[in-house]
């Protein structure tokens, strides 16, 4: 066999070999998180406040009034931290966040959850909306100028309120 035909050979095997490993590593994830077993917008009921970002819910998962606990992350907003390197506007930001969250659940009427994602329906954390008829937890956080859309990178925590400058109330 010549060192072209072992080249063709053995470039044709990588190929049949990268296909498959390739879909099995970036297609199939990316697949999974976005399976949606519970469309649509559903009732829920407030268990937990666990982060500003993320709290414990009880919702219908259909008609037959079958329940499920999770714990919901509200997706894309990127919250304000505490952290050694963060300015002193982000961590009075941070340490106001929390507040906002449970603000915005215990003066809600109604609690909904909408479009739930999640890894497999086995899990017990999920990704989704939590709205009220007064909006959306996400966007009440980015009002409140403890979250920001997207990612935080050179975010001015100081210009978003003036209640994160420290020592505001």
């Amino acid at each position: 066999m010549s060192a072209n035909n072992k080249e063709h050979s053995i470039s044709r095997l990588l190929r049949h070999i990268m296909l498959p490993v390739f879909l099995f590593s970036f297609v199939l994830p990316l697949a999974a998180a976005e399976f949606v077993p519970y469309p649509g917008k559903r009732d829920a009921r407030l268990i937990d406040v666990t982060a500003p970002d993320r709290v414990v819910l009880l919702f219908d998962t259909d008609s037959t009034g079958f329940t499920r606990t999770l714990e919901i992350q509200v997706p894309g907003i990127t919250l304000a931290q505490d952290t050694p390197r963060a300015s002193d506007c982000e961590r009075a930001a941070a340490a106001r966040a929390m507040g906002v969250t449970r603000d915005f659940l215990s003066n809600a009427v109604h609690l909904y959850v909408k479009d739930v994602r999640m890894q497999n329906s086995a899990d017990d954390h999920a990704i989704s909306e939590v709205l009220s008829e007064r909006g959306s937890l996400a966007q009440a956080l980015v009002d409140a100028g403890v979250a920001v859309r997207g990612g935080a990178d050179g975010v001015d925590w100081c210009a978003l309120s003036p209640k994160n400058r420290p020592g505001a109330r």
